[in-house]
């Protein structure tokens, strides 16, 4: 089969790059390893009971912001139904000891002004306006957040040189609480506030700062949409099928992909959404400069989980549209893979509704991991592990249901727990050579892959050559084909869906 491009992975990113070719009149191949598109976004049901996986809630999804217009341009938004969070606190942070909840609204005066009655003294009050008026200038600066802002790699480059969150607010307060209570969304990116750029960081935060929204349906009515959309524009999507091979001109330009069952899908492009690690068994490494190849394979990654779901017996009112996360406090680690569970940062995503039927969400306590820790069973299959293995998960998922009952005695006896992801899972799930949630690290002095290589027609996407997230993911999928489609042509249209 002929065809213009071919997109590899069909994840957030893309779907996202294989509408937008669509739309501009290229005939597209979508090809995904899983079964079915969107294999972690789509979630799961046990027991009666529908749980997300890869997604939990998104940010600037209100009227006339990005992810509402990304989602109008794509022909999605009118397939889904928002479900706004609490403004007045959709992360509630609690603590171990003595330091008091800490409830999270959105929209920057409704922050500042929660900050300020938190937080009274002057000087304080001054380091909050500075924080936030800083969030948001880095934010509108950023091209595909701000579609005014100037196109160019200055923006990228900020975020790979510096300076860092941390350093960003040791020089604004010496509050050592306002500052964790500033640094706890690093969750929402995987790296912790010393090695993220204050850039990237507000890049990643600045969304939910403006909004915080549900879907109803979760992630499994968002891939719905997509695969709607998809159908529409006659994207043909070859799901259960692995790519092997980009095959390559003489001139070193794409002409086609090689699928494991030696099906050859000829094109003039193609776009990879895979993990960069990927991309050196499907292009002889031998055609990139040695530093590229270096790069890509010291790239470090973001934090893997454990990830325990269960049935939500009886929601309560402060908790509904909130999520709910744990922390040790000042003094611990914000991103920790290591040592005591209980030591580590905890997110809670609670169900929205009451019920139980299927279209129901169930409870998800997220708990950050390393995939070292279950890399003894790498090789054993899913369905056919050892009992060692399963011992292991039944102790960490005792742990974590006893460390969310002692922080948060309301919640005893009120999770049914039905099961337990682990690293090891995250890597089958997500086709990822490593399992982290959010792909490679966008740290400081750590160069990620751009989306366009130097082989003709190869462009790259997914959450580690932009950010992370589905935000992350999605503007990844813009950026890549506005490569070739045209950056002014895309924002163009892209103003128009606002």
């Amino acid at each position: 089969m002929k065809y213009d491009y071919v997109v590899i992975g069909a994840g957030v990113s893309g779907m996202t790059a294989a509408i937008i070719l669509a739309k501009n009149g290229h005939r597209v191949a979508l090809v995904e390893k899983s079964t079915r598109t969107a294999p972690l976004l789509r979630g799961f049901v046990r027991q009666g009971v529908f749980f997300d996986t890869g997604f939990h809630y998104l940010g600037a999804l209100g009227d006339g912001e990005i992810m509402s217009t990304l989602f109008r341009y794509l022909g999605i938004a009118d397939k889904v139904t928002k479900e706004p969070f609490d403004p007045e606190g959709f992360d509630v942070f609690r603590f171990q000891g003595s330091k008091p909840e800490f409830r999270f609204p959105y929209g920057y005066e409704r922050i500042r002004k929660r900050f300020h009655e938190v937080f009274p003294q002057a000087k304080d009050k001054k380091a909050v306006d500075d924080y936030f008026n800083a969030v948001k200038e880095n934010y509108d600066k950023f091209p595909y957040l701000n579609l005014d802002a100037d196109l160019s790699l200055t923006q990228a480059l900020r975020g790979v040189h510096g300076p860092s969150l941390q350093e960003t607010l040791d020089a604004l307060t010496d509050n050592r609480f306002l500052k964790y209570i500033l640094t706890l969304h690093c969750f929402l990116h995987g790296v912790s506030p010393e090695e993220v750029s204050f850039t990237q960081h507000a890049c990643i935060v600045g969304p939910y700062y403006l909004s915080a929204y549900g879907l109803e349906g979760g992630g499994r009515s968002l891939s719905k949409a997509f695969d709607s959309q998809i159908e529409q524009l006659d994207v043909r999507v070859y799901c259960g099928q692995e790519v092997s091979e980009i095959l390559l001109s003489p001139q070193r330009a794409v002409r086609g992909v090689r699928l494991a069952n030696e099906e050859v899908l000829e094109c003039t492009g193609c776009v990879s959404t895979l993990h960069p690690h990927s991309l050196l068994a499907l292009v002889p490494a031998s055609l990139f400069r040695r530093s590229f190849v270096s790069r890509l394979k010291t790239l470090e990654e973001t934090t893997s989980a454990y990830i325990v779901y269960g049935d939500w017996q009886s929601p309560r009112k402060y908790l509904e549209r909130s999520n709910l996360i744990l922390s040790p406090g000042p003094g611990y680690p914000l991103i920790r893979e290591n040592g005591p569970v209980e030591e580590r940062i905890f997110f809670i995503s609670f169900p929205q509704k009451e019920g139980r039927n299927a279209s129901d969400h169930g409870a998800m306590v997220l708990c950050q991991a390393h995939p070292k820790e279950t890399e003894h069973w790498n090789g054993s299959r899913p369905g056919k592990r050892p009992a060692d293995y399963l011992r292991f998960k039944e102790q960490i998922t005792a742990r974590i249901e006893q460390h969310v009952e002692l922080t948060c005695p309301e919640l005893t006896g009120q999770i049914n727990y039905l099961g337990c992801c682990t690293p090891l899972t995250l890597k089958e799930k997500t086709n990822s050579p490593y399992g982290s949630l959010y792909g490679a690290k966008h740290r400081i002095e750590q160069y990620n892959p751009l989306p366009v290589t130097r082989l003709g027609n190869l462009y790259l996407a997914g959450q580690s050559i932009v950010a992370p997230g589905v935000l992350g993911a999605m503007i990844s999928g813009f950026v890549a084909c506005g490569s070739f489609v045209g950056h002014d042509r895309l924002r163009a249209e892209l103003k128009k869906c606002l």
